[in-house]
C-alpha cells in the first residue's frame, strides 16, 4: 500500500513573487495597483522592480525562494520584463496589460473594472507560458512536505 500524506500540507500555497510597471499611465498605476491587490488577497508578495533593476542581495533571495515569478507590465514596451531579463531571470507569468485589450492613455486614472480584469488575468494564470509549477520540498511526508505525515 503506498504512503498516505495524512498532514495538512495540502494547504501550502505557491510562493509567488511579483515585479510590476509603475509607469506613469493608467496602465502603468494599474499594474501596481494589480500587484498590490495580489498580494493583498495572497496570490503571492510584490517585490520591488527598481531594486531588481539594481539585483539587491535581498530581492534576489526572494527570487531565489519563490516557486513562480509573476511580472506584470503595463504596455508593449514591457520595462519590468527587461529588467528581469538583465537580472537573469525570466519570468513563470508575464502580463502585459495592453494585451489584455485594455487601453493605454495618459492619465493614471485605475479604473476597478480594469483593475479586476488584471487581477483575475494572474488568478487564471493568462501570462503563463507553461503550466504552474509545483512547490516540492524535500522531506520524509508522502506529500514531499518535509513534516513526516506530523504537521
Amino acid at each position: 500500500m503506498a504512503d498516505t500524506c495524512t498532514c495538512t500540507c495540502s494547504q501550502i500555497e505557491t510562493r509567488r513573487i511579483i515585479f510590476a510597471c509603475s509607469g506613469a499611465s493608467n496602465v502603468g498605476e494599474l499594474s501596481n495597483a494589480a500587484a498590490v491587490a495580489l498580494t493583498a488577497e495572497g496570490f503571492g508578495s510584490k517585490a520591488c522592480t527598481a531594486s531588481l533593476a539594481i539585483i539587491t542581495p535581498s530581492v534576489m533571495k526572494k527570487v531565489g525562494d519563490a516557486d513562480e515569478i509573476v511580472v506584470i507590465d503595463g504596455c508593449p514596451v514591457e520595462c519590468t520584463g527587461k529588467i528581469a531579463a538583465e537580472a537573469g531571470i525570466e519570468p513563470d507569468q508575464h502580463i502585459v496589460i495592453t494585451d489584455l485589450g485594455i487601453e493605454k492613455i495618459g492619465d493614471m486614472t485605475v479604473d476597478e473594472d480594469d483593475l479586476e480584469t488584471v487581477v483575475s488575468a494572474a488568478w487564471e494564470g493568462q501570462g503563463r507560458k507553461m503550466p504552474a509549477p509545483e512547490r516540492k520540498k524535500p522531506g520524509t511526508g508522502g506529500c514531499g512536505c518535509g513534516c513526516g505525515g506530523g504537521c
